[in-house]
Parts: structure tokens; C-alpha cells; sequence
């Protein structure tokens, strides 16, 4: 799946983004929302903090399924804003970070690799990365996408304090953003 960058279709690189996520996680809620401009055999599940809706995004039921049946946002989850500049302000992604369910111990996918020249090396280097392991495996969860006009955009000068900046508002309350950009605008309804 790719995603449309702005300039991307003009064969121009991307734009620069900045990615902001809060400190510590925080305790969201969600729940499905009646919106017309769904697609049929999808759902649009609405993001609460606080009891207030802070975003929206469309998903298949089965997506929605295993977020109930895990009880994924029962516990407070990271928040991550990734921001880029482009018409007409600024456009901004939400993800809640999500650690992954237990699982199986990950068996070696190449059993016969200890035999091969140099796999000593692949293993003494694979040893620094047990300390990484330590750390709980996360997804991200598409929350929605915010939109930051322009004329409402406090750190012209600077991409990642703006996004610092939208994500605080949209944790503390003080939006002033449109939540969510029309869902027409995203599924090219």
C-alpha cells in the first residue's frame, strides 16, 4: 500500500514530515460512528479523549472485530502525530501505538544458516539486538487525520515544534483543528 504524498504524483520527493508522540501513554476510548459518507462494508470508528472526539478513521469490521475481541484501547496507549506541510496548512496523521499480543517464541526462519561461513558474525551481532528485544513489539493504529489551516499555524518557522504543537492541543483538549479531514476528501468520495 503507498501512500499519496503531497508532489508525489508530479514525480517530486516527498515533503518533509515531523512525527511528535506523547510522553507517556494515555487512556483514549473509541466506538463506531454512523457517518453516510462510509463505504459500504466498512465502519468509521471515532477516537474519545476525555469523553470529547478527537478523530475518526474508516475500517474494515473485521479491523474493528479484533480491536473489541483484544481490548486494545482498555489500557492507555502512545499517541504518535506524524505532520507534513501541505494545502491547506497542515496535513496530520494519528496513530495510537499499540503493543502486539504475546506470541509464539519467533522460531529461526533458516535452521540450516549455522552452517553457512560467517553466520558466527550474524549471531554475535544478533545478540545486541536482545537488548531491543526486551522492549514490548508495537503496531500502529490509524486514528485519523487532522488538518491544521494556515492562518492557524503557530510555528511557521518550524515543522516538528507545529507538530509537538497539534498533538498537545489535540491530548489537552485545546483543539482547534479540524478533527478529522472529510472523510469524502480521504476516500475520494
Amino acid at each position: 500500500m503507498t501512500e499519496d504524498l503531497p508532489g508525489a504524483e508530479h514525480g517530486e520527493p516527498p515533503s518533509p514530515a515531523a512525527i511528535a508522540a506523547t510522553e507517556h501513554p494515555v487512556q483514549i476510548t473509541v466506538g463506531l460512528i454512523e457517518d453516510d459518507r462510509v463505504p459500504e462494508a466498512m465502519v468509521c470508528m471515532g477516537s474519545y479523549r476525555n469523553g470529547r472526539l478527537i478523530a475518526r478513521a474508516v475500517l474494515p469490521p473485521e479491523a474493528w472485530a479484533q480491536i473489541e475481541e483484544l481490548g486494545i484501547f482498555a489500557e492507555p496507549v502512545q499517541i504518535v502525530l506524524v505532520a507534513r506541510a501541505a494545502p491547506p496548512g497542515l496535513q496530520c496523521q494519528l496513530y495510537a501505538m499499540v503493543p502486539l499480543p504475546d506470541g509464539e517464541e519467533v522460531q529461526d526462519e533458516e535452521p540450516w544458516s549455522a552452517s553457512v561461513p560467517g553466520s558466527s558474525y550474524e549471531s554475535a551481532v544478533g545478540e545486541d539486538d536482545e537488548d531491543e528485544a526486551d522492549e514490548p513489539a508495537v503496531a500502529p493504529i490509524p486514528l485519523g487525520n487532522i488538518v491544521r489551516y494556515e492562518r492557524d499555524r503557530v510555528h511557521l518557522e518550524s515543522l516538528p515544534l507545529e507538530a509537538v504543537d497539534v498533538l498537545r492541543r489535540i491530548i489537552d483538549g485545546e483543539t482547534s483543528e479540524v478533527v478529522d479531514r472529510a472523510l469524502s476528501d480521504l476516500l475520494g468520495l
